[in-house]
């Protein structure tokens, strides 16, 4: 009898749940796939409007079709000149990039830490920054003619400001009661600017970085249009003056996708090297 409501029991149970498969992965390629789709979608929009301001507002001549842009593209591709002023552009933006970036980091820590730094050259920060990259370039030209140091010096000033500004204040934003608890701890000046004034920072100096690098490829193009023999600035001035608006366009469009993807990239990089200091509270 007892075997049989044995029997009768493990009959009647109900089989084992089976455990979902990573469900927080299946969500994160969801989250892709859609972000995915509506990057295609913004940029079908957009060759959609193009088209029709090329066909319907302003013609052909004024503003190429995409096919036009595309046929001039190609052989621009092959014969490797497009490819040798997307080289140059590019080695110009990332030396002064680099070397704009690095030394507003260190100078902006600085500044951010030492009270008495900030109170005498924040005054001068604040007057220069207004002054562009291209309102620099007559004196550039002065000071270092019209050689590749003109052009790293203006890809410099222009990323200089944006992360200085961003790293004195995320230094000057990090909470107090953080500071005051690590010295009642015993922390070092050196422990809780490593510990805690750094990693507070962070956010702040990443949104500088980013807004930098769209600042070094403007900059970049005013340089080359006045005094460059290759890069991306200078076919667009010697299209202009040869009336090619679809070789116009053809730079206009590997500007935008070259910082277009340099910015996914950055993107990219910090979200995975710096995700515990970006992580949304």
């Amino acid at each position: 009898m007892a075997l049989i409501s044995s029997v009768s029991a493990t009959s009647t149970t109900p089989p084992a749940a089976v455990p979902q498969r990573h469900p927080r992965i299946a969500r994160r390629w969801r989250i892709r796939l859609r972000r995915a789709g509506t990057i295609t979608a913004s940029f079908a929009l957009g060759l959609v409007v193009w088209e029709a301001m090329s066909l319907l507002l302003f013609g052909p001549f004024l503003i190429p079709p995409p096919q036009a842009v595309l046929r001039a593209f190609v052989p621009m591709s092959a014969s490797g000149e497009l490819l040798h002023d997307v080289t140059m552009s590019l080695s110009r933006v990332f030396v002064g990039y680099v070397t704009g970036g690095l030394f507003a980091l260190v100078v902006g820590l600085l500044m951010g830490r030492i009270r008495l730094l900030h109170d005498l050259a924040d005054p001068v920060l604040q007057f220069l920054r207004f002054l562009s990259p291209t309102a620099m370039i007559p004196i550039v030209v002065i000071w270092f003619g019209i050689g590749e140091v003109a052009k790293y010096s203006l890809v410099f000033w222009g990323t200089l400001f944006s992360v200085l500004i961003s790293t004195i204040a995320g230094v000057l934003r990090t909470p107090h009661i953080r500071q005051n608890a690590a010295l009642c701890l015993g922390a070092s000046e050196a422990q809780i600017f490593r510990l805690i004034v750094l990693p507070s920072a962070v956010p702040y100096i990443v949104v500088g970085l980013r807004l930098a690098l769209a600042s070094a490829f403007i900059s970049i193009i005013p340089a080359e249009l006045l005094a460059a023999d290759s890069g991306l600035g200078y076919l667009l001035q010697q299209s202009s003056m040869l009336q090619q608006t679809d070789r116009i366009f053809v730079a206009l469009v590997m500007i935008c996708t070259i910082g277009f993807v340099a910015d996914r990239l950055f993107q990219l990089a910090t979200a995975t090297l710096l995700r515990r200091y970006l992580a949304v509270t």
